[in-house]
C-alpha cells in the first residue's frame, strides 16, 4: 500500500447548511480519523444573499448599505453555526480549519480547489435550493465538471 503524502492528509469539506451538511461533514470527519488528515470546512455566503439584503437596506429608502458590516455579521455568525456543527459531530479531535467566502458558490468553490494544497473535496448532490436542476444547474454539478481536484460526491 502507498503512504499517505502530505497532499492525502487534506481534505476540504463544501457545506451550505443545507439539510444534508450534517450527514456530509459526518462522513468527512470519519474518513479524516481513518486516514489521520485534516479538514478545511469551506463555505460560501451566496452573491444573491448580499444582493437581496441590500435590496431590502434600499426599500426602506436608507440611504448607505454597509456591505462590509453585512458581511462580517453574517460570516461571525456562520462561523459560529459551523463550531457548533464541530460539536455537534464531536470533531474536535481533527485538525479543522474554516474558511468562509462570499460570491457565486460554485465559482468561489472553484477558485477554493484551484489553490488548495487537499487531495480531494467531499461535497453533496443536494443544496439548499428546490429550483429545478435543468434550469440552472446545480453548485455540485458545476464544480465537478470544472474541479481542478478529485470530487467525493455523497448522497443522502
Amino acid at each position: 500500500m502507498k503512504p499517505l503524502t502530505n497532499k492525502t492528509k487534506k481534505i476540504v469539506v463544501a457545506l451550505d447548511f443545507s439539510t444534508y451538511s450534517k450527514s456530509i461533514f459526518e462522513y468527512a470527519v470519519n474518513m479524516a480519523r481513518s486516514i489521520q488528515s485534516e479538514i478545511t470546512i469551506l463555505h460560501i455566503i451566496n452573491q444573491k444573499v448580499i444582493d437581496f439584503a441590500k435590496k431590502q437596506f434600499e426599500a426602506d429608502q436608507l440611504e448607505f448599505f454597509p456591505v462590509s458590516e453585512f458581511i462580517a455579521g453574517e460570516k461571525n455568525r456562520r462561523i459560529a453555526k459551523i463550531e457548533t456543527l464541530i460539536q455537534d459531530c464531536q470533531a474536535e479531535d481533527i485538525t479543522t480549519k474554516i474558511h468562509i467566502e462570499e460570491g457565486i458558490p460554485s465559482v468561489e468553490i472553484i477558485n477554493f480547489l484551484e489553490n488548495s494544497d487537499a487531495a480531494f473535496c467531499v461535497i453533496g448532490q443536494k443544496g439548499k435550493t428546490d429550483l429545478p436542476e435543468f434550469l440552472f444547474g446545480t453548485v455540485a454539478e458545476k464544480v465537478f465538471r470544472h474541479s481542478p481536484m478529485s470530487i467525493l460526491s455523497l448522497r443522502f
